[in-house]
């Protein structure tokens, strides 16, 4: 963690330095030096994946990606929930004195900490390499590292135009001499595209190649199998980068099926230490953490309990909704009724007929119900964590489908998990196509795209937790005032002298009020706690 920390600090220093300050420190080895052993680059390059892992799923951001998408709720302080997930929506609070401001900062350095540690390796793999011998033991050696921190350098990219509204672009020919600039998520997105598309004819190429299991917790994983996951991250970023409809509409639909149609699945072992989940381990384990939102689960009621709840949408209507108890037939909330006629636990969700949050903090937080999808995880932080399941990529598979005009293909995946898992009545061909600006609904008679809609929500919470959020951010179906992506963290502001500027709470950056928001159709552990 020293060396992360320090080459994430050599990082921001090199790229914000002002020519004032040409001071040496002769007690600090140049880059020649310290990253002359072949091992030293070998276990840089290894070191670079984790960085990664905990910048998506150990910063607490994560929490806030899965409570602004609606699908979890909480309204506890931590990692900035209780502000910015609150109704009606505020603008994020930016400034590096904010309570949480880690929540922001957190994610961007250890992108930029995996960024600088990739480049670094794969320059001294290359000056190690010069006049044509092998700098590690083997060119197989060699290769393996050099595809393995491109890989890193392409995802981290893609994450930071994910998330935040620009970055900085940084690749294994980056300049870190010469003045930085920042540019959009969507151009640093197409410049992460590219080199993934490299990355994935790379890796396929070398196919044969096994990475070490300590590099991702990954048995027996070759190059085929990082191909494989590449094609899945192509499909997730190409169409997960839209903040808007019309931006999500335009995506290159067919080239998102044929990367998700190669993908493979993606889940690292937990060690329990430095190796885990903490969105997956904290909603497994803590019911006060893991709590199902209504906007989630509520579109499985056959009642008018949800409908209710949902009310006209007005401030009013919000502030006076309260906890309920569906009534619902997905197997995934509740299993049979018991003796007293209470619901048994699903199987990924509990009714516990309580709601634990704190009403004075809004009791349109509270429900009766928590997730307990990754329970399996939550008990041992030794078993696989998913990041790209199945369910993931039949998700592109049936949004591409639909927006083609498919029925027949998505009718065939969204029953997958309708029936299989939620024993649902299955979709059919007389099931309406619907439109993009359908909400979710899983009740009968509703359209394709609201079915659509409600399973990949309900499929993805707990996998890689920022699922929710960007589907419901390029579909329209955000909170309205919901900011649409972070701004550059406001302690990075200073140090590059940019003034300082947010997103949401009506402001720039922040997501519509659509027409028909509340429409649906009628059917024919506790310590972290503050």
């Amino acid at each position: 963690m020293k060396k992360i920390t320090a080459l994430c600090l050599t990082f921001v220093l090199v790229m914000t330095a002002c020519a004032d300050l040409d001071i040496e420190n002769s007690n600090a080895p140049d880059q020649s030096r310290a990253l002359a052993s072949p091992s030293d680059v070998e276990s840089l390059i290894r070191s670079t994946f984790l960085t990664l892992w905990q910048a998506l799923h150990v910063q607490g951001a994560g929490f806030l990606g899965m409570t602004m998408a609606d699908a979890q709720t909480s309204s506890w302080g931590n990692f900035g929930m209780r502000e910015i997930t609150s109704e009606p929506r505020v603008a994020i609070d930016n400034k590096s004195s904010w309570g949480y401001a880690t929540t922001l900062e957190g994610p961007w350095y250890d992108l930029y900490g995996a960024i600088s540690s990739a480049r670094d390796g794969l320059v001294s793999l290359k000056a190690g390499q010069e006049g044509g011998k092998n700098f590690l033991s083997t060119a197989d050696d060699d290769k393996r590292a050099e595809i393995f921190a491109k890989w890193v350098l392409a995802v981290a990219n893609a994450q930071v135009a994910l998330w935040y509204d620009k970055g900085f672009y940084v690749d294994g020919d980056t300049d870190f001499s010469a003045a930085p600039t920042t540019v959009s998520y969507s151009e640093l997105m197409t410049s992460a595209l590219t080199a993934l598309e490299a990355v994935a004819t790379e890796a396929q190429a070398n196919s044969s190649l096994i990475i070490p299991y300590e590099w991702m917790q990954i048995s027996s994983m070759t190059m085929d199998d990082l191909a494989k996951v590449t094609h899945s991250m192509l499909a997730r970023y190409k169409a997960g980068v839209a903040r808007t409809p019309a931006e999500r509409a335009a995506v290159d639909w067919a080239d998102v099926k044929s990367h998700a149609s190669q993908g493979g699945l993606f889940a690292p072992v937990g060690d329990g230490v430095y190796w885990w989940s903490r969105t997956q381990y904290w909603s497994g384990v803590s019911r006060s953490w893991g709590r199902a939102d209504y906007k989630m689960i509520g579109p499985a009621d056959k009642s008018n309990g949800y409908t209710n709840w949902l009310g006209d949408g007005s401030d009013a209507t919000i502030q006076g909704r309260k906890a309920f108890t569906l009534d619902t037939d997905d197997k995934r909330i509740t299993g049979p009724l018991d003796a007293d006629g209470l619901q048994t636990e699903g199987a990924y969700i509990g009714n516990e007929y309580r709601t634990r949050l704190i009403a004075s903090r809004g009791t349109y937080h509270q429900t009766y119900y928590y997730l307990n999808k990754q329970r399996a995880y939550a008990a041992t932080l030794l078993e696989p964590m998913h990041d790209v399941t199945q369910a993931e990529l039949d998700s592109y598979l049936i949004e591409a489908a639909l927006r083609g005009g498919d029925a027949a293909t998505a009718v065939t995946l969204i029953n997958k998990t309708r029936v299989d898992i939620g024993g649902l009545s299955a979709a059919t061909s007389d099931t309406p196509l619907g439109s993009p600006t359908d909400k979710p609904n899983a009740l009968d008679g509703s359209s394709l795209w609201a079915m659509f809609k409600y399973e990949t929500i309900m499929e993805t919470i707990h996998t890689n937790p920022w699922l929710p959020f960007t589907q419901r951010r390029g579909l329209g179906d955000l909170v309205p005032n919901t900011p649409l992506h972070f701004p550059i963290p406001g302690k990075e502001l200073e140090i590059l002298l940019m003034e300082n500027y947010t997103f949401g709470g009506g402001g720039d950056g922040s997501a519509a009020r659509m027409l028909s928001l509340i429409h649906i159709s009628e059917p024919t552990r506790q310590a972290e706690i503050s």
